[in-house]
C-alpha cells in the first residue's frame, strides 16, 4: 500500500537546505547555543531556524545555489 506522506526531510550540518518559512537557501550550522541555523550562500548573513522549517532542495533550487556560490567565490577572491 502506497503512502501519501513524504519522508521527513534528512538535515545533515553542512547541508544546503531551504527555510520554508522564508523561502530562503542557506548552509545548516548549528549556533553555538545549540538551535540550528542557515548561514546565507552568497553573504555572511546567518538566520536561527526552526527544523520543522527546513526543506530539501528541489534540482532547481540546487542548481541555483552551486551557481549564487560560483558567484559569490568569483566575485570576493582575496
Amino acid at each position: 500500500m502506497a503512502s501519501n506522506q513524504q519522508a521527513e526531510p534528512r538535515i545533515e550540518i553542512g547541508s544546503v537546505m531551504r527555510d520554508t518559512g522564508s523561502g530562503q537557501i542557506g548552509i545548516v550550522q548549528r549556533a553555538p547555543e545549540g538551535p540550528l541555523r542557515l548561514h546565507a550562500l552568497s553573504s555572511d548573513r546567518h538566520w536561527e531556524v526552526d527544523p520543522n522549517d527546513l526543506a530539501e532542495l528541489t534540482s532547481i533550487e540546487a542548481l541555483s545555489a552551486r551557481v549564487a556560490v560560483a558567484n559569490y567565490w568569483s566575485r570576493n577572491r582575496v
